[in-house]
C-alpha cells in the first residue's frame, strides 16, 4: 500500500514518472493549485547577480520565486514526505488558515519527495555520511539546516520593511527573543555554518551579510571603523555597548573588536570559496578599514587593548589574550588576500602587524600573557595592571593554533588541557574548567557566558583538528547530536549542563531555538572532521580526521571520497575539474602512501578531471 502523498493537486494533471518523481502541469492558459498541510516552505530567487533564500513565516505568509520551492513538514513526527518543486516560472506559495497553498506555472512541474528532512541544502546539493554513525550525523544536520540556518534569513521576507534589511539574519527564531541582527560575534559563526554547507545559496547570503558589515563600517559616526553590536528592526545601530560588573566597580565594552576580526576571516574563506577575484577588489579597501580600527587599538609595544571578544556579561576591561591571538589571525589572512591582488605595501603592512601583536602575545606578563609561574597564558590584564586568570581556554589554545606559542609553551598548554579536559568537556566546550573561580567584580550582571557555547566549541576543535585528533571530534559531535535529540533539535543558547551556576530542570539556559549550536555543528563536522576546507590556491583541502571507515559524499562541494584500511579512493563529483590538496596522515598514521605508484606527499596536489576518481594506496613495504 501506498504512502499517501503529502499534498492535493486541486487545479491540474498529476502524473507519476520514477520512484518518489511526479509531475503536474495543467491546461493552456491555467495555473496548477497545490494545498499542503501547515509546513515550512522555502524557495530560491534567482536575481541577476545573486541568490536569494525565502522562508514563510507567520509575518511573511507569501513568497513568489523563480528557482526551486520546498515545502518540508513542519514537525518530525516520522514518515512524513518533503516536496521539491522544481521547473521553470515563478512559484508562490501562502499560508491559508491551518494549510499551505501552492501556484505554480501550468507548464510541467517536477515533485520530487523526500523522507522528511532532506539530507540536501535548497539548491538540491546531497550529503552523504555512509560510515558508524553517520546516518546520526546526516539527520542532525539536515534538521539543523532545515528549521534554524534557513528559515534565519529574513533580508527578502520579515525585515523587508526594516531601515536596513539586506543581509539581515536573526540569531534566535523564538517570538519575542533577540530580534536584531548581529555583526558582532554572531554573523562569525551565522557565516561558517553557511560556508560549511556550501550552497550556492548560502554562499550568497554570506556575501550579503558581509556587504551589511562593509556598509555598517562605512558608516560608524566616529569614523573608526567599528562593526555594531546589533541593529535593531527600527534601525538603532549598537556601536558601543558598556557593561557594569556585578558589584559595579569595573566596566568594559563588549565586543568592540569582535566584527572587525570576524569580516577579515569570513572574507578571506569567501574567496577561498569563491575565487571572486572582482568581489575582493571591490572590497579590499574595506577590508582595510576593518582592520584599521585593529592598529588603532595597539600600542606601540604590541599590545591590543580590545576589552572583551566573545563572553558577554564577563567585564574585561583592557588586554585580552583571545582578542589579540583572534586579531593576529586576522590580519595575517587580510595580508594573504594583499598579496593575491599584488598589493605588496598593504601586505607588509598587515602582516607586521600581526606579527608585532602574536609576538608580544607570548611575552611574559605584564608585557605579553605568558604566566611562566603556571606555565600558561592569562585571560586579560586590565587597565590597572591586574591580572585575571581562571585558565581560559581559548586564551590558551589559540596562541598554539595561530603558531604564536613557542615549542615550550605549546608543550605547556597541551599538559594543562589534558589536565583540565574532563571539566572543559562538560558538553563541548566550556571555557574555563574553574567558572565557580570569577569574582562579582569579573561577572556582569549574571554568570551569563560561564559555561559551554557553541563559540568556544569552534575554536576548541580547531584545535583539536589541528592535533589530529579526530576520536575527541566524533565525541564532541556525538553529544551535541544526542542533547539535539533531547531538545527536538532547537538548540538553547548557552548549554550549563546544571553545573555551579544555573540549577534547574534543563541543560540550557538563555535564550531557546539560537542559531549558534547548529551553525558550528556544520562546521565542525564538514571542515574539521569531515575535513573539506577552503583554501586559497587550489579548489580544496581535504585533511579528513574519520576514525572508522566509510563513504562520504558532499554534492556542494562535488567531492566523495571512500576511507578503506589500504586504499582512499577520491572522486569528482562535478562536470568540471578540480585541484585538492591532500593531507592523508591521520587515516594512515605512520605508513607510505602511493598515486600510481608513486609516492604522496603530505599535502600533494591532485588533479582530477571530471567524474575523475582517483585511488592511493598503502605502500606494501617488505
Amino acid at each position: 500500500m501506498k504512502t499517501p502523498l503529502p499534498f492535493v493537486v486541486e487545479i491540474g494533471q498529476l502524473a507519476e514518472r520514477g520512484q518518489s518523481v511526479y509531475s503536474v502541469s495543467a491546461e493552456s492558459g491555467e495555473a496548477v493549485v497545490m494545498t499542503f498541510p501547515l509546513s515550512r516552505v522555502v524557495g530560491v530567487y534567482v536575481a541577476e547577480d545573486t541568490l536569494y533564500s525565502l522562508c514563510l513565516s507567520e509575518r511573511t505568509t507569501r513568497i513568489g520565486c523563480n528557482g526551486d520551492l520546498w515545502v518540508v513538514p513542519q514537525t518530525d513526527t516520522g514518515g512524513q514526505k518533503a516536496v521539491r518543486i522544481t521547473g521553470p516560472g515563478e512559484k508562490v506559495a501562502e499560508r491559508t488558515g491551518e494549510g499551505i497553498r501552492v501556484t505554480l506555472p501550468g507548464s510541467e512541474q517536477t515533485l520530487t519527495l523526500y523522507p522528511d528532512r532532506p539530507a540536501c541544502d535548497v539548491m538540491g546539493n546531497h550529503i552523504s555520511l555512509n560510515f558508524a554513525g553517520g546516518d546520526n550525523f546526516e539527520k542532525t544536520l539536515s534538521h539543523f539546516y532545515w528549521d534554524t540556518l534557513v528559515p534565519s534569513v529574513i533580508e527578502k521576507t520579515d525585515a523587508l520593511g526594516y531601515p536596513v534589511s539586506s543581509g539581515y539574519v536573526v540569531s534566535t527564531l523564538q517570538p519575542g527573543e533577540y530580534a536584531g541582527t548581529y555583526p558582532d560575534v554572531d554573523h562569525e559563526f551565522q557565516n561558517k555554518g553557511r560556508l560549511a554547507i556550501h550552497s550556492a545559496s548560502d554562499i550568497a547570503t554570506v556575501e550579503h551579510m558581509m556587504s551589511l558589515q562593509f556598509r555598517l563600517m562605512r558608516e560608524d559616526p566616529t569614523g573608526l571603523w567599528r562593526n555594531p553590536c546589533a541593529i535593531q528592526p527600527n534601525g538603532n545601530r549598537e556601536y558601543h555597548v558598556r557593561r557594569n560588573s556585578f558589584d559595579n566597580t569595573q566596566n568594559a565594552e563588549m565586543f568592540l573588536i569582535t566584527g572587525n576580526v570576524e569580516i577579515l576571516e569570513t572574507a578571506w574563506l569567501y574567496f577561498a570559496a569563491t575565487k571572486d577575484l572582482e568581489w575582493l577588489r571591490a572590497h579590499i579597501e574595506d577590508l582595510e578599514g576593518a582592520a584599521s580600527l585593529l592598529e588603532h587599538l595597539t600600542d606601540r609595544n604590541g599590545k591590543l587593548w580590545s576589552d572583551v571578544f566573545y563572553e558577554d556579561q564577563v567585564i574585561k576591561d583592557g588586554m585580552e589574550g583571545m582578542s589579540a591571538a583572534m586579531a593576529a589571525n586576522g590580519l595575517e589572512r587580510l595580508a594573504e588576500l594583499e598579496a593575491l591582488l599584488g598589493r605588496h605595501p598593504q601586505q607588509i603592512r598587515w602582516h607586521n602587524l600581526a606579527e608585532t601583536i602574536g609576538r608580544t602575545m607570548s611575552l611574559t606578563v605584564p608585557h605579553g600573557f605568558w604566566d611562566g609561574a603556571n606555565a600558561r597564558y592569562v585571560d586579560w590584564i586590565d587597565r590597572s595592571g591586574v591580572v585575571h586568570d581562571h585558565i581560559h581556554l581559548l586564551a590558551n589554545c589559540l596562541p598554539v593554533l595561530f603558531g604564536y606559542a613557542s615549542d615550550t609553551q605549546a608543550k605547556a598548554v597541551e599538559a594543562l588541557i589534558k589536565e583540565n579536559f574532563a571539566e572543559l568537556q562538560r558538553f563541548p566546550t566550556f571555557l574555563s574548567p574553574r567558572i565557580a573561580d570569577y569574582t562579582e567584580s569579573e561577572i556582569g550582571n549574571s554568570p551569563y557566558d560561564l559555561c559551554a557555547a557553541g563559540r568556544y566549541w569552534c575554536w576548541d576543535a580547531a584545535y583539536w583538528a589541528f592535533k589530529q585528533r579526530g576520536d575527541i571530534l566524533l565525541g564532541q559531535l556525538r553529544q551535541v547530536a544526542e542533547q539535539a535529540r533531547i531538545d527536538n533539535y532547537r538548540m538553547g543558547e548557552r548549554y550549563d549542563m546544571n553545573h555551579v551556576y544555573y540549577i534547574d530542570d534543563k541543560n540550557w539556559h538563555g535564550a531557546p531555538y539560537y542559531y549558534e549550536y547548529p551553525n558550528v555543528f556544520a562546521w565542525v563536522l564538514i571542515h574539521d572532521y569531515l575535513g573539506l576546507r577552503p583554501a586559497l590556491d587550489v579548489d580544496l583541502e581535504l585533511c579528513p580526521l574519520l576514525t572508522q571507515y566509510g563513504q562520504v559524499r558532499l554534492e556542494a562541494y562535488g567531492i566523495g571520497y571512500n576511507y578503506e584500511a589500504e586504499r582512499f579512493a577520491l572522486e569528482n563529483l562535478s562536470g568540471k575539474g578540480k585541484t585538492v590538496r591532500l593531507f592523508l596522515e591521520a587515516l594512515y598514521p605512520g605508513q607510505s602512501l602511493l598515486l600510481e605508484g608513486e609516492p604522496l606527499g603530505k599535502g600533494a596536489e591532485v588533479r582530477l578531471g571530471p567524474g575523475q576518481t582517483i585511488v592511493v594506496v598503502v605502500s606494501k613495504k617488505e
